[in-house]
């Protein structure tokens, strides 16, 4: 009788570290994809931040600005600048 319900006992630890390791991995698999999305959208804000600058600069390069001023109006340097 013994070993009877020690056998269960080990079936029904077996069956919830299965459960629960299966739990973790879906859950920090969700948490993976929230983190890679967040780290995407900032990513993609920032290069788009960046290309919007570029285009200012290079349309105030274009209006005769003085690189200077580009720099501090844009927060660029002056090879970025240069390079437009």
């Amino acid at each position: 009788t013994l070993s009877v319900l020690e056998g269960a006992k080990q079936d029904g630890l077996a069956e919830g570290r299965a459960e629960g390791r299966a739990e973790g991995r879906a859950e920090g698999r969700a948490e993976g994809r929230a983190e890679g999305l967040s780290e995407g959208l900032e990513k993609g804000i920032e290069k788009g931040i960046e290309k919007e600058k570029m285009a200012i600069a290079k349309n105030m390069k274009s209006a005769g600005l003085d690189v200077h001023a580009i720099m501090l109006f844009t927060g660029l340097t002056q090879e970025q600048i240069e390079q437009l």
